[in-house]
């Protein structure tokens, strides 16, 4: 093994060293959704410019001060049945297309993830429980829920009530087919409440715009709602 006790970053303030693994390994999400979908390489989601995660293979300190940086603060998207089980590195999304590298399917470094994006279907049945989602996502840093249905006023928010009971995520945001917004906002202030507050139940019967709240439900109820 290598003598690192003369390396010059690892000499440096832990501070200085925070900021320069933050700089190679923090994926910055934000700048790449601004570029067109068009105007993207043919490997895009191959390439992982931004973020340099081979110097965490340098030495045991870098890969122990860098491993809770890169998957502490990336955002990760959330599988759409095995949800925080199997996540996916995100590099970018849109409301029709998400671009996201390999999963993390090694447990130690799958538990330092704390930031989710979640494409959640409304006009299809679940494959997950209302006590799945809140093993997954309570607690996190940060829950994104993009909602989305095929045809406006097609459905209800039954899959998007498995929610209700995720408490404690620092930011959360409910967004995309939401209607009106007020039950997303009502969602969203439920899941940033505290775990052991009593959070009000949504007040209004038809939040979808469906005045066919009830009858729905009566016709269409299934296994995974009943467990809800």
């Amino acid at each position: 093994m290598a003598d690192q006790s003369t390396s010059r970053l690892l000499a440096l303030p832990a501070e200085l060293r925070t900021a320069i693994w933050t700089l190679l390994l923090v994926h910055d999400i934000d700048h790449e959704a601004s570029i067109p979908i068009n105007q993207l390489p043919v490997d895009y989601a191959t390439q992982r410019q931004r973020v340099h995660a081979t110097i965490l293979r340098t030495c045991k300190q870098a890969n122990a001060e860098g491993t809770p940086i890169l998957y502490g603060e990336n955002i990760f998207s959330a599988h759409a049945s095995l949800l925080a089980t199997l996540p996916y590195f995100l590099l970018r999304h849109t409301p029709t297309q998400v671009i996201s590298h390999t999963p993390i399917t090694t447990a130690r470094v799958a538990a330092f993830i704390r930031r989710y994006y979640i494409h959640v279907r409304l006009d299809v049945d679940p494959r997950f429980t209302r006590l799945q989602v809140e093993e997954s996502f309570m607690g996190v840093a940060e829950l994104d829920i993009e909602v989305f249905q095929s045809m406006y006023a097609s459905c209800d928010f039954s899959v998007i009530r498995l929610f209700e009971g995720v408490r404690g995520v620092k930011k959360a945001v409910v967004r995309g087919s939401v209607g009106d917004g007020k039950y997303a906002e009502w969602l969203a202030r439920s899941m940033m409440s505290g775990v052991a507050d009593e959070v009000p139940a949504y007040s209004e019967t038809y939040m979808g715009g469906n005045k066919g709240w009830d009858d729905w439900l009566a016709r269409h109820s299934t296994s995974w709602e009943r467990d809800r």
